[in-house]
Formats: structure tokens, C-alpha cells, sequence
């Protein structure tokens, strides 16, 4: 019955709110024009199309013919996608959580003043009012009265541009220091403070899985040997495996656990997540070689590479947490389906995975366990292989059961931040696990970004239906050269650092602010009423702390001081952010810990001609969690050459594959027998 602009767009989140009876607009030129022509404050709601509140919201509100007419004759309305258009949401976000008293999240409604300047902001709306919860109704009435009286609107007008000013003046000035070995300590001290000594994760709900927090507590254990570092990481990561959150039939994490147990999840799933969670548990993986550890690497990638990943080869965004009108039906089952299905073994499967009457979700149950299987079989008396057979036995009888339901949605955009994230963690695991399909996977989308994101010398961050659009941020930028970075120490090939040299020089003059880090757009947006940089690490990592890190393994591969040197302008600028929220700062100061190790070795391997002892080196190498690490593969190729001047020299002695063990620029003696070479390897 309606349609609206947003049908002309390709996002799949603004294509479900194209059929809604609010007018809504694209982010614009043409918005902001009606906004000044028809004298009209501006609703800007902003979400993603597997995000579950935002289908509340759209379901009670905007497709209710009564309030869309009153949102149509109050504002000009618009919609963004938060992850086409991650500038603007990170800008009214930043101002929304200035504003709200509970923080910010999705749907993030703000209502702005024609020139873009937000004097109210909200998250997920009632259409009616409620105990303690203003409704949207009351909330449109109350800004069209205020709009209408010139007193009133002088007063959200002054309130506007106050809050503008502020944001507009915040930026901190770059310290005269860097960061220190003493910001490390005192991060890790709070993080065992806030840390559930329990279910592991940070205390409370809702509990999400912050891959980070891991990676930067399993460095810090490698530093200091720390033992509460590993107990906390290993925990972690053992209870989120074990919990609902982890999709036990499917494979994956869900975006996070209402719960402090990880045992009932929001059941949508986001790429970025699931990429940041199969490289912690990878690398610890390589620290302690827990069997259920690589099993949960295996189930991740298994569900991505399967599901999530476009025939010509990147990964999609996200899949909805909701199916047929219910959250989580997809994912959960009744006790009758399963004793239907599992038959003899159902009451063994029910004990190991917490099925009980009447389920722990709207009358069905989410699959978690509380023991090992290890654990379980030990108090059973029973079998472990003999068990572990039947159960995936039964997981796989209900994953081709479940198949046959209907699938969430899946958000078909393919994000080039993400996907760097993923190409880094499919590379590195490649590596660790010798798995020749997650190396082809990541081969497969960095071939597909670089043939339909990379024009003219500069990214686009979207593709959807056909279509490459938005200009690239920093993001885009630092997590891409992040997965090219990896999948250069695994094969060699010159491409790879080729590309990413590019890209890190496009960083430098199109991102840098004139006191040292980046912004994090390029800002030729004309409506983007600010340019901001980033310190903090949030859903996604900070692009200035991945950056960090990529420029100091461009030092170790090159040894050209110039990308030191801008390592260190970005930690400088970060001083302040670390010392006033440090545990917000988790990727800049896993950047810190490298910059602080002196003795964070590049290994060249300059191979012989029939690639002796290559298979021996790299085991060695990759069953090893040495973070600080980098390789290169010298086969005496041209263009590797020209990239790193210093190869030229490293080549193989009298045609016997050669080891180089190098730091900051600083070479030992070259070993070129199997006894020295295993030595070195051996001291890793």
C-alpha cells in the first residue's frame, strides 16, 4: 500500500522500511533541502537489518498508518544503515550516549535541527507511552509543540549548538609522551578486578563476547607470564563454547547473552564477532592445544564459509536473530521434536546439553552444557569416543532437521572492514591449523575486494546486488591491510605487500590529522557536520589501533623508520584516551605491547630452489603463539625485492634453504643446516 524513496536503495535494512508509510529519505542532498525548504526538524533513525529492535520498532511504529502521519507532518524523515554508513552513526552515537543517561544502541533515533545539529536522541521507542518510557506519540507531540513556539524551538536551537560545540572542541592534543609498560600493568589489574571469576567475560549482563578483551590478556600473559592472565582467557573462552551463545549445531556466536551464564543469546550473528572469536580461540589454541578449542574454530569457519560467504567470495554482514515473527525459533527446540528425532539417545543428549520441561526459552529449549564432555563422561561412567560419536550423530540429524525450517534473513552486504577481519583470522588459522580451505577462503575474498571494492586506487566499502558504493574510512583501510598483512606472512607473494603499501599511503594522505593519528573518514561528506578520530575500541576495534599495529609490522617487514615513526604519532595522540578508559583501549595497547618488545623477531626464510625444510619451518612456527612474530618468505622473486631492498641479500647459501632471525633491524648470524635452524625455531 506505501512506498517510499528507501526503495530505490540497495541496503538490505533500508529495503525493509521501503514498503513503510513514513516518508522516509536516503542520507542526502535531497533531505536536507526539504528539511530547510518545509522548516522541519529532522528524525534520523539509524539501525541494520538483522538487528532485532529495530524490527519492534519498524512493526509498532513505522508501518502504524496513524504515527507514520504524524512523523510525515512534524520532521522530514531518514534512514541510515549503520554499517553502510559508519561515519554518521558513529557521530550521533557518540552524541546520543552524551545525551542518553543509559547509553546508546540500536535503533538510534536522533532528531536533529535542518543543519544536522542532533538536540534530542533516544534508542528504541514505544509507539505508546509506558511506566518510566516516554511513547513515540507523546515524544512527536511534545517536539511539534516546542517547533511551533519561537521561544521553545530558540531553546533546542541554543541546546543544539551548545552540544555541537562541545563535541567540536573535545578533541584531545596529542601528548608530549608515549604510553608506557605501566599502562599495560594497570589495564591488566582491571580486567582481573572486572573479570567473573565464574563464567569468565566481565561481571554482569548482558554479557558480550569481546574477543578483544582475550587477545589483549593472552599477550599480556605471553609478556609477564602472568598466570591469571591465561586462567582468565581460558575460562573465557571455555564457558562462551559451552554456553547458548555458542550455536552447538551450526557453529557460531550470537552477538551477545541477556544472561552472565552465556546461556540465552540474542541470536543474531555478526561477521565482525564471529571473526574476531575464531583468531582468539586460534591463538589459544596455540597456547594451551585444547582439543575443543580448534573445534570451535572449526565451527565458526564450517558456518561461515558455508553460509555466509557470496559465491565469488567475500562474506556477507550478518544473520537476523528472528524467523518466521520469532526471535531464536530457528535455533531452539522442543523436548517432543528432539525425542522424535533423537530417539534412544534423547535422554543422554537432554542430560549433556540442559534440556529440561518446559525449555529455558518461550517454552523451548537453547542448547548449552555444563561439563566437558570429558567432565560428563567421567560422572556417567561412560565412554568418551563411544559419546562423542552419538552426540554428533544427534547434532548433525538435528542440523539437517533444521535446514528444513526457515532460515534467518541474511544481510547480503559485503563490508570491507569485516572482511579484512575475516581474511586476517581464515589466514592465520591456516597457518596454525594447516587447512588448505580457510587459506583458499581468504584468498577467495581478498581476490573479490580487490577486483569489485578497490577503483582507481581507493576503496569502496560496500557491495550489494552489483553494487560498489561509499567511499572507504579508516576502518575499511586498517582492517584490510590487517587480513592482507596475514595472508603475505603465509604465502610471500609480493601482491600482498604491494597492495597493502598502497593502501597504508592512501591512509596517510587522505586520513591524517595534522597532530598524528587518522580521522576516521575522509570527510567529503558535505552533511557530515564533524570529522572525528577514534581511539576507542567498541562493537568493532578501534581503526587507529589496528592501524597502530599495521604500521609496526610494516616496520619489522621493511625496516623503514617512517612507519614507526607514525606508530608512535598514533600512541602519543592515544596517551590520554589509555590513561582515562584503558579497557576501551584494548587494540592500541596490544599495539603498545609490540611497539615495547624489543626483541619482536622477523623471520626471513630465504628458501632453496626445491623448498627444503619449508613444511618443518613452518609447523614449527605456526603451532607456536609468538604474537610480535613476523615472516617472510624469500624465494628470491623480483618484486619482493624492490619491496624489501633487504632480501636482496637475504638469499639462500649455496642453495640450502637459510634462516634470518632479525630485530629492529638487527640480523644474527644466518643458519643454514637443519640442527641451527631447528635451534631457533626451538627458542620461539
Amino acid at each position: 500500500m506505501h512506498t517510499n524513496r528507501l526503495i530505490h536503495e540497495k541496503s538490505p535494512y533500508l529495503q525493509q522500511h521501503a514498503h513503510n508509510p513514513v516518508d522516509w529519505y536516503p542520507w542526502g542532498n535531497e533531505a536536507f533541502i526539504a528539511a530547510k525548504q518545509e522548516d522541519k526538524p529532522i528524525f534520523l533513525s539509524i539501525g541494520y537489518a538483522t538487528c532485532h529492535w529495530c524490527h519492534v520498532m519498524e512493526q509498532e511504529s513505522f508501518e502504524n498508518v496513524h504515527i507514520a502521519k504524524l512523523m510525515n507532518q512534524t520532521f522530514i524523515n531518514i534512514k541510515v544503515d549503520r554499517e553502510e554508513m559508519p561515519e554518521v552513526d558513529a557521530l550521533y552515537m557518540d552524541f546520543a550516549q552524551a545525551i542518553i543517561a543509559s547509553g546508546g544502541g540500536w535503533p538510534l533515533n536522533v532528531i536533529l535541527t535542518p543543519d544536522l545539529k542532533p538536540f534530542f536522541a533516544t534508542t528504541y521507542v514505544p509507539a505508546d507511552s509506558r511506566i518510566g518510557s516516554l511513547g513515540l506519540v507523546e515524544l512527536i507531540s511534545q517536539i511539534q509543540d516546542m517547533w511551533m513556539q519561537p521561544e521553545e524551538r530558540d531553546k533546542l536551537i541554543e541546546q543544539a549548538d551548545k552540544i555541537f560545540e562541545i563535541f567540536n572542541e573535545k578533541d584531545a592534543a596529542p601528548s608530549l609522551d608515549m604510553p608506557t609498560i605501566n599502562n599495560i600493568e594497570e589495564t591488566a589489574q582491571l580486567f582481573f578486578r572486572m573479570a567473573d571469576p565464574l563464567y569468565g567475560g566481565i561481571k554482569g549482563a548482558p554479557k558480550f563476547p569481546i574477543g578483544y578483551h582475550s587477545c589483549f590478556l593472552l599477550r599480556y600473559g605471553k609478556l609477564t607470564g602472568e598466570g591469571r592472565a591465561y586462567f582468565f582467557v581460558d575460562l573465557t573462552l571455555e564457558m562462551m563454547s559451552r554456553g547458548g551463545i555458542h550455536d552447538h549445531i551450526g557453529g557460531g556466536f550470537s552477538r551477545y547473552s541477556v544472561d552472565d551464564r552465556w546461556q540465552i543469546p540474542h541470536f543474531e550473528k555478526m561477521l565482525y564477532d564471529n571473526a574476531i572469536l575464531a583468531r582468539i580461540y586460534t591463538e589459544a589454541w596455540q597456547v594451551s592445544k585444547k582439543q575443543n578449542f580448534k573445534q570451535v574454530v572449526d565451527g565458526i569457519f564450517n558456518y561461515l564459509i558455508k553460509e555466509m560467504k557470496q559465491p565469488h567470495g567475500g562474506f556477507y554482514s550478518a544473520q537476523d536473530a528472528d524467523s518466521e515473527g520469532k526471535e531464536g525459533y530457528y535455533y531452539t527446540w522442543t523436548r517432543k521434536e528432539l525425542e522424535v528425532i533423537l530417539g534412544q539417545d534423547a535422554n543422554l543428549f537432554f542430560e549433556y546439553y540442559n534440556v529440561r520441561y518446559p525449555g529455558n526459552f518461550e517454552g523451548r529449549s537453547v542448547l548449552s552444557t555444563t561439563d566437558s564432555l570429558e567432565e560428563f563422561c567421567e560422572r556417567h561412567e561412560i565412554d568418551v569416543l563411544n559419546t562423542d560419536r552419538i552426540f554428533k550423530e544427534c547434532r548433525e540429524k538435528l542440523l539437517n532437521l533444521r535446514k528444513k525450517r526457515k532460515a534467518p534473513i541474511i544481510d547480503n552486504k559485503i563490508i570491507v572492514s569485516w572482511n579484512g577481519l575475516i581474511i586476517y583470522s581464515l589466514a592465520y588459522a591456516s597457518m596454525v591449523f594447516d587447512n588448505q580451505t580457510y587459506l583458499e577462503s581468504a584468498y577467495d575474498a581478498a581476490h573479490f575486494i580487490r577486483k569489485e571494492m578497490w577503483k582507481d586506487k581507493k576503496l569502496l566499502r560496500r557491495y550489494c546486488d552489483k553494487e560498489a558504493r561509499y567511499d572507504g574510512g579508516l576502518d575499511d583501510y586498517a582492517f584490510l591491510i590487517h587480513g592482507i598483512l596475514m595472508l603475505f606472512e603465509v604465502d610471500g607473494n609480493a601482491l600482498w605487500l604491494h597492495w597493502a603499501l598502497e593502501m597504508t599511503e592512501v591512509i596517510e594522505s587522505k586520513f591524517k590529522m595534522p597532530d598524528g593519528a587518522y580521522y576516521t573518514s575522509v570527510g567529503e561528506d558535505p552533511y557530515t557536520i564533524l570529522k572525528q578520530c577514534e581511539m576507542y575500541d567498541g562493537a568493532e576495534p578501534s581503526g587507529n589501533g589496528i592501524h597502530c599495529e599495521n604500521l609496526l609490522r610494516l616496520y619489522q617487514i621493511t625496516h623503514d623508520k617512517k612507519y614507526l615513526s607514525r606508530a608512535e604519532d598514533i600512541l602519543r595522540k592515544a596517551c590520554k584516551s589509555i590513561e582515562e578508559h584503558p579497557v576501551g583501549c584494548c587494540y592500541l595497547l596490544m599495539a603498545l605491547q609490540r611497539y615495547l618488545d624489543k626483541k619482536a623477531p622477523t623471520v626471513v626464510v630465504a628458501l632453496n630452489s626445491d623448498g627444503q625444510w619449508q613444511d618443518l619451518i613452518k609447523a614449527t612456527l605456526s603451532k607456536n603463539f609468538q604474537p610480535h612474530r613476523v615472516v617472510i618468505w624469500n624465494e628470491v622473486e623480483e618484486n619482493l625485492g624492490t619491496l624489501i631492498p633487504d632480501l636482496k641479500l637475504q638469499t639462500a647459501i649455496k642453495d640450502t634453504t637459510t634462516l634470518y632471525l632479525c630485530s629492529h633491524g638487527l640480523c644474527k648470524t644466518p643458519a643454514n643446516d637443519q640442527e641451527k635452524i631447528q635451534d631457533i625455531l626451538n627458542g620461539f
